[in-house]
């Protein structure tokens, strides 16, 4: 089964044997666990101390990337995706973007990316200390350890337990669709750490309201700026929690912690739209250029989906791509909990995103919900629907992360790190390494898309 795009006859694997690499295996081992100890110290904060454990096991789960950051590629390279984020890095479209607008308006690259080019700025960061493909490299342990984390840090909020929080957080950050991104795809796609961070914001905001109604809508901004696909599974879990709410309070004006709930969804929307705005002027004229309506949804939205049968995740076999124990005991949890307020606002959120996860027709039958979504302005150019379900397995997570009445017993971890050794990383679409190669973009490549004359 062809998991990602055809192999590019330019690439040339970088070959890392344990029996050859073993001293950079074990500085990863060293360096992954000397942090991870770090969880011990009860002077730290709590959460200083998760971090510290999380950080730890991913750089020992992904050895011996943490050693070779400057070396070669984590993944396949080229692509067209990882070549293009690369040349269009070099092409400075994040500056031009944030700092030039009206020199952007008229830019190719920047009408042809558009306004989410913020992960770009993180890039640069870490571009001021690695050379060749190291900068995105880094970022390969950056977003894996931050998307478990801040998924963490959501389940440490609705469980109560830490010891709960982190296994039961693990399959979100370090999933196996986390990893076939990172082996095919730009970087941005594995951020799903600010879907995880925005929900949590909600969830304080609900609960907290304060400095947490300001914090929800910043996150939102910063998601939206680099990735706006994430966004938009962000913002419609937000308004599928806060309806329910809002209906419960049988008023107009949202009342106590639905208000502060409001506060935060509505700062959410009011921080985007001038991003939507910016957004519609940079593709104003291109848009039947790119692609038209028709071409993205018969030959793009209907094939990246979450398929019914076989049960896929586009492409990834369900029982690799999601740890179903977890699920299961999160369904089960919407069962038997199903009187609570936050279990149906969460039940809720999973299953209207997973009705969006499913395309446009799926099993030959037209799904109405996400051709309704469809019909709203600028959202024919959705092209992979599988995204919406980052949010529903974030959602089901967090119903199953309320299910033990105690701490999750210690052998919780081991067992999951066991599974994921078993399921995830064997997976064929789990990276391997390449050689790093310095590619142009094609002098014509503009003319070739209709961006210019």
């Amino acid at each position: 089964m062809q998991y990602g795009p055809p192999v590019d006859p330019r690439q040339l694997p970088l070959e890392l044997p344990l029996s050859e690499a073993w001293p950079l295996y074990l500085v990863c081992v060293v360096l992954g666990l000397a942090l991870s100890a770090l969880a011990w110290v009860q002077r730290l904060p709590q959460p200083a101390r998760a971090l510290a454990f999380i950080l730890g096991q991913v750089i020992v789960l992904t050895a011996p990337l943490a050693a070779v950051l400057e070396r070669g590629v984590y993944g396949a390279f080229p692509t067209p995706d990882k070549a293009g984020q690369i040349q269009f890095y070099a092409l400075g479209v994040h500056e031009t973007l944030y700092l030039h607008p009206m020199q952007a308006l008229e830019d190719p690259a920047v009408r042809l990316i558009g306004v989410h080019a913020g992960h770009h700025w993180v890039t640069a960061l870490f571009d001021l200390f690695l050379d060749g493909y190291g900068p995105i490299n880094a970022q390969a342990i950056l977003w894996p350890t931050l998307g478990w984390f801040a998924a963490a840090l959501l389940l440490r909020e609705l469980s109560g337990s830490w010891r709960t929080a982190v296994p039961f957080a693990m399959p979100f950050g370090m999933g196996l669709h986390v990893f076939r991104d990172l082996n095919w795809h730009t970087i941005e796609k594995t951020s799903v750490a600010l879907l995880a961070l925005y929900a949590w914001s909600l969830l304080r905001s609900h609960r907290h309201g304060g400095r947490y109604r300001a914090l929800a809508p910043l996150l939102f901004g910063l998601m939206a700026l680099d990735n706006l696909y994430l966004a938009l599974v962000g913002g419609i879990g937000a308004a599928t929690l806060l309806l329910p709410a809002w209906a419960r309070d049988r008023s107009w004006i949202p009342r106590g912690r639905t208000r502060d709930l409001a506060i935060a969804v509505l700062g959410s929307a009011a921080v985007v739209l001038p991003l939507g705005a910016y957004q519609a002027a940079l593709l104003s004229g291109v848009e039947g250029k790119l692609a038209d309506p028709d071409a993205y949804l018969y030959e793009r939205a209907m094939l990246d989906t979450f398929s019914l049968w076989p049960p896929q995740w586009n492409r990834l076999e369900v029982w690799r791509a999601l740890n179903l124990p977890l699920i299961g005991l999160g369904l089960g949890v919407a069962w038997r909990q199903r009187h609570k307020p936050l279990v149906q606002g969460l039940s809720l959120t999973a299953a209207l995103l997973f009705l969006l996860a499913l395309g446009p027709k799926p099993q030959g039958v037209w799904n109405p919900v996400y051709m309704g979504l469809r019909l709203l302005p600028g959202l024919w150019r959705l092209a992979t629907p599988e995204v919406f379900f980052e949010g529903c397995y974030l959602a089901l997570l967090s119903l199953s992360s309320l299910g033990p009445r105690k701490p999750a017993p210690v052998w919780v971890y081991p067992a999951m790190v066991l599974g994921w050794a078993l399921v995830v990383h064997t997976h064929p679409a789990f990276p391997s390494f390449s050689e790093f190669q310095a590619l142009e973009l094609p002098t014509d490549w503009a003319e070739r898309l209709g961006l210019v004359p």
